[in-house]
């Protein structure tokens, strides 16, 4: 039976062959999407799994204190920018002869020399000295592996010290062993969260694909199948038939599938999902994950096709006398409404982090709910036209549609599922990213900040005078010094004190005519010279949250000696970014800034220890969110890719199922405007019924996601964005729709209208 099964699929004439090609080429997309999706989950899952170098503790040292100990080194960890790029600083002394090594290093550089990241060591060769290789001492003398990083464009770099010269910087450790476990940050839940739903929102697609790939001309096999049944064929023959016609389709589309991936897996690896390329050689599905789809895809189109063949089984005659099955009950309707109290159940239980043991379960119950409801409301929407439409088109479509309300709502159930994840998604990420509003002043944008004073005392007034007076020396450029207060003109604040008024809390003073050259930043009552000022306020990882204007009428003066206190804030405007990076490396070298112990690069995102602009700070908090965004509308993409894909292959094999009726119509004289407009109703009512559902169904729960994440925005409904995408969905369809009917006109040719 397996060499019949073999024979009749691939020498039973032109239409044998063009569904044995289009089978593969719809199994092909299908695997290729998967594999994509398998790819890059991997490579997210081992770049934030990765060791978390960065995060090693150790014990504090003294500053001018000099350790010993074999096994041992003295560590310095700091965050740096270039360029709107964060550079990650260690300065590292081995004590003793064996030193813990940080993974993608061979050995600790000597004192005088440095080893970078790849595209750290770039960036060096083709850039003026003055604005960034003059930040570190020594020479460079190798490469970091790997290992060592997140993503190939990070920027890393390990210089060597003495014991002696690095024990006299501030923010030192004595560090006897590497951290090896993995560190979760701010945004890690959140991406994993977006990959699992975008997983789950494009696996059931691409399985409607290949399932509809699978059962193309099911009603002509049937018939095939029906003939040999009457001959004396067992429903064992039958279904090893049937499973080899399925599994060649299959297995050729899963080659080319696996093909299409391996050619466009180097491109994968450059695309920015999380706001940094991954690493080429994470982006892989691995072993399991090749053979989970060779072997899965495989067996799920066999299942699609013995399933269509259940009537077969029941009785071929009931297939020749084209009995109407029964038609589908209320009942479809109930898994939609227990996957949407799980969903809800699985918010409620996790809080603010929610639970994947009922959220992803959940999901998919919702996703086949709606699938499952699809027939359902089909019939439902066909008994409707057929009672308010009076036109033989709408009676056609609506018969049509009544009499195989699973056959028609199949047709469009990938589309359906679009609309449900792409509603959920429109309520969800205004609401997301309405509290992470990165915007800030346009003004503020290009200007350096820099605060000595909250990271330790600040500098001395001798060494403030000449940072600000050197500063001064570039051409173009403005410097707004604020110095702290002294200590007994602070707010006194602890266990036991009364809070202060937030409104005159001040830390700093700044120079009137000093103020006036950055207006964004207010302006002194008339006739002061020198106001108290709350310079904290200026430091936030979000720019649009800096309290503006800083000065106004309120600010008390000051009648000191500013010369006399110690430089607490920095602010500088340069006129371009060559000169901005020069004032950095500058501020590197002669005035560094503290870092607090302990802090990992992540950390120290938008605190006042980084000499980063505004902007910078900006983009970095902007970037996560951007990621979390791009996840989602290239899982919206992506399903309706597929959903097309799947509209097309079920639209042309629902025309030549019915070639036959639509020809018999053609010869008792219904025009060709008629069938037409019966195709285009069979396709967009179930459509539109069920989209109709879904999308209610995206908003209700992506509201109750808002409501539950505590959001104070309020629920927004959908933008126009979403309208217009949603619209241009439906145009699509109906295009998709409208390409196939010159296929209905060659089909029903009266003069060569002939029937076995």
């Amino acid at each position: 039976m397996i060499r019949l099964g073999v024979r009749l699929s691939l020498r039973s004439g032109g239409e044998s062959l063009m569904r044995l090609l289009a089978t593969a080429a719809g199994v092909a997309i299908g695997v290729t999407v998967l594999l994509a999706v398998v790819a890059d989950f991997h490579a997210f899952q081992t770049t934030v799994q990765r060791p978390c170098w960065e995060c090693t503790l150790g014990t504090e040292v003294t500053p001018g204190t000099v350790e010993s100990g074999d096994g041992a080194e003295l560590w310095r960890l700091s965050t740096d920018y270039f360029a709107d790029r964060q550079v990650e600083r260690l300065d590292v002394a081995a004590l003793g002869s064996h030193p813990p090594l940080i993974p993608g290093l061979s050995q600790l550089p000597a004192a005088g020399e440095f080893t970078v990241s790849p595209a750290l060591s770039d960036l060096l060769a083709h850039t003026a000295h003055d604005q960034l290789g003059d930040r570190f001492p020594g020479r460079q003398t190798g490469v970091l592996g790997d290992d060592a990083l997140s993503a190939p464009d990070e920027l890393v770099i390990v210089i060597g010290h003495t014991p002696r010269e690095l024990a006299a910087m501030t923010g030192v450790q004595r560090v006897t062993a590497v951290r090896t476990q993995a560190d979760t940050f701010g945004t890690t839940t959140m991406y994993q969260f977006g990959f699992g739903l975008a997983a789950i929102a494009l696996t059931l697609p691409i399985m409607v694909l290949v399932a509809t790939a699978t059962r193309l001309a099911a009603a002509r096999r049937e018939e095939r199948f029906a003939a040999m049944r009457l001959v004396g064929t067992t429903n064992r023959q039958i279904s090893v038939i049937a499973s080899i016609d399925a599994a060649l389709g299959a297995v050729l589309g899963t080659a080319v599938g696996v093909g299409l991936f391996l050619l466009v897996e180097p491109w994968l690896a450059t695309v920015s999902i999380t706001g940094a390329p991954f690493l080429p050689r994470y982006v892989t599905p691995t072993g399991w994950g090749y053979l989970a789809v060779v072997i899965g895809v495989p067996v799920a189109s066999v299942v699609a096709a013995l399933w269509s063949l259940r009537r077969v089984r029941v009785s071929p005659l009931g297939v020749t006398r084209k009995v109407t099955p029964r038609p589908p009950r209320a009942w479809r309707i109930l898994p939609l409404p227990v996957g949407a109290a799980l969903f809800i159940g699985g918010l409620a239980a996790g809080g603010d982090n929610p639970s994947e043991a009922l959220i992803y379960p959940s999901l998919i119950v919702i996703m086949l709910g709606l699938v499952i409801a699809g027939p359902w409301l089909t019939m439902v929407a066909a008994r409707l036209l057929a009672a308010v439409s009076g036109s033989a088109s709408a009676l056609l479509a609506a018969r049509r549609l009544g009499g195989d309300p699973k056959g028609a709502f199949r047709t469009v159930s990938g589309l359906v599922l679009t609309v449900f994840l792409g509603t959920a998604i429109a309520v969800l990420m205004p609401s997301l990213l309405t509290q992470p509003n990165t915007g800030g002043d346009p003004a503020l944008r290009d200007v350096l900040r820099v605060g000595y004073g909250l990271a330790g005392p600040g500098l001395s007034a001798q060494d403030g005078a000449t940072v600000v007076d050197t500063i001064s020396g570039y051409a173009g450029t403005t410097v707004i010094p604020m110095y702290r207060l002294p200590d007994d003109q602070l707010p006194e604040m602890g266990p036991g004190k009364e809070p202060p008024d937030p409104r005159k809390i001040y830390d700093s003073v700044v120079d009137c005519t000093a103020l006036a050259r950055l207006p964004v930043l207010g302006r002194c009552a008339a006739g002061q010279q020198q106001v108290k000022v709350m310079s904290g306020g200026l430091f936030v990882d979000n720019p649009s949250a800096v309290r503006l204007p800083a000065v106004d009428a309120t600010n008390p003066g000051f009648t000191g000696d500013v010369r006399t206190l110690r430089l607490g804030t920095l602010l500088v405007a340069a006129p371009d970014a060559a000169t901005l990076e020069r004032v950095r490396t500058f501020l590197t070298v002669h005035a560094p800034w503290s870092t607090p112990l302990g802090m990992t690069p992540a950390q120290m995102v938008g605190n006042a220890w980084l000499p980063a602009t505004f902007g910078e700070i900006s983009d970095l908090r902007a970037g996560a969110y951007d990621a979390l965004e791009r996840i989602a509308y290239g899982a919206v993409g992506l399903t309706l890719l597929i959903a097309a894909c799947s509209l097309a292959v079920s639209s042309g094999a629902g025309m030549v199922e019915r070639r036959r009726p639509f020809t018999l119509l053609r010869l008792t004289g219904t025009p060709m405007s008629g069938l037409t407009r019966v195709v285009l109703l069979e396709s967009l009512l179930p459509l539109v019924s069920a989209a109709i559902l879904a999308a209610a169904t995206g908003y209700v729960l992506a509201a109750v996601v808002v409501d539950t994440l505590g959001k104070k925005s309020g629920i927004p409904l959908p933008g126009g964005a979403y309208f217009l995408a949603t619209g241009g969905g439906l145009v699509l369809s109906l295009a998709v729709i409208c390409s196939t009917l010159p296929l209905l006109r060659m089909l029903i040719r009266t003069d060569t209208a002939r029937f076995e």
